[in-house]
């Protein structure tokens, strides 16, 4: 393949299929002309709130990136489960905002879970998906019409190694790196309705640790950052509306409430699937609101404690998991961090 010479940055948000050995983003880092022109800050099983994570927490971004968006399918698992698409589009909205704040441009990759590629009429969370997308002038790569225009000679069990992962072993992503690269240099800095940008224009979004000391070094291939363990109390002094929290997560976390003032919610578990095959620690987040409950507003301070469930199940998202920790059995995770919004 020919590459142009002004080739822009490319920084990557998004899930599982973004972190494939020899998948698309290999092949992308393979066909860039500047070896530290790619950033991959993807995370599996999580949503646009852990890319916001990633973006806000990195230090060293390259110069006038190219942002790929690849959380659909991940958001799509999520409000299968959860029936609630409002905490994850306000987030994307959210990014949207701050990379034309920055001035980034923005090539949404849209993937598919296997069942969702051959099926004619997508869930509500994709057909709001797809509004938000054109209100901001956004040119996506939807890989269901890729693979349909360009590859129907495979069939979904080929394509796919499994339910929400595209499979390593044939020409297909090494096709969608070629055309990301292609692509990129017509992405778009997102271009909002004016009613959109006017709900954010007094706003911010930040991300806050615990007060005080106490935490110690987590790091891993993908990141470095301090947590705070869950088994003693944790106080944020902050104001604003708490959308999500940020924690590495262990089999043995227990459940966590959050309150500020005279209100609460949860009790969330913070744990991961107790498998052995998969890592003990793992970097997952919290959606914190919903269509139907809003976010909790912090008025000065937040306090987020353990909670003993004593039988009765906490609250248990996508991709966490539940099992009463026995007495005195410490998880090996910690607070990250909360993101709020600010402003009025």
């Amino acid at each position: 393949m020919r590459i142009r010479r002004t080739v822009p940055s490319i920084v990557i948000l998004g899930g599982s299929n973004s972190l494939l050995t020899d998948g698309w983003v290999d092949r992308l880092k393979a066909i860039h002309p500047n070896s530290d022109g790619i950033l991959n800050l993807s995370i599996g099983a999580a949503t646009t709130a852990m890319g916001l994570y990633r973006l806000l927490s990195c230090t060293e971004l390259p110069e006038d990136p190219v942002i790929v968006w690849e959380y659909a399918l991940n958001e799509s698992n999520y409000f299968t489960r959860l029936r609630s698409s409002a905490a994850m589009l306000h987030h994307l909205e959210w990014l949207l905002e701050l990379c034309a704040r920055r001035s980034y441009r923005v090539l949404p990759l849209i993937m598919h879970n296997r069942s969702e590629a051959g099926a004619n009429e997508d869930n509500a969370y994709r057909r709001r998906l797809a509004e938000t997308l054109a209100a901001h002038r956004l040119i996506p790569l939807d890989l269901r019409q890729f693979w349909r225009e360009g590859f129907s000679h495979l069939d979904t069990s080929t394509l796919y190694k499994d339910e929400p992962h595209y499979s390593t072993a044939t020409g297909f992503l090494p096709a969608v790196a070629d055309a990301v690269m292609a692509q990129a240099d017509r992405a778009r800095v997102p271009d909002g309705a004016a009613r959109t940008r006017q709900r954010f224009a007094d706003r911010d979004l930040k991300l806050v640790c615990p007060d005080g000391a106490g935490g110690t070094q987590f790091k891993n291939r993908l990141m470095t950052c301090d947590i705070h363990p869950l088994s003693s109390p944790l106080r944020f002094t902050a104001t604003g509306r708490l959308l999500a929290c940020f924690l590495i997560s262990s089999r043995s976390e227990p459940a966590i409430m959050f309150r500020s003032g005279g209100t609460e919610i949860g009790p969330f578990s913070a744990q991961i699937n107790p498998d052995g095959r998969l890592r003990a620690k793992q970097l997952k987040h919290l959606l914190l609101w919903s269509e139907d409950r809003p976010p909790l507003d912090i008025g000065s301070t937040l306090d987020v404690t353990p909670t003993r469930m004593e039988g009765v199940k906490p609250v248990v998202q996508h991709t966490m998991s539940w099992q009463e920790p026995a007495e005195g059995d410490i998880g090996e995770g910690g607070m990250i961090g909360v993101m709020l919004e600010t402003g009025r």
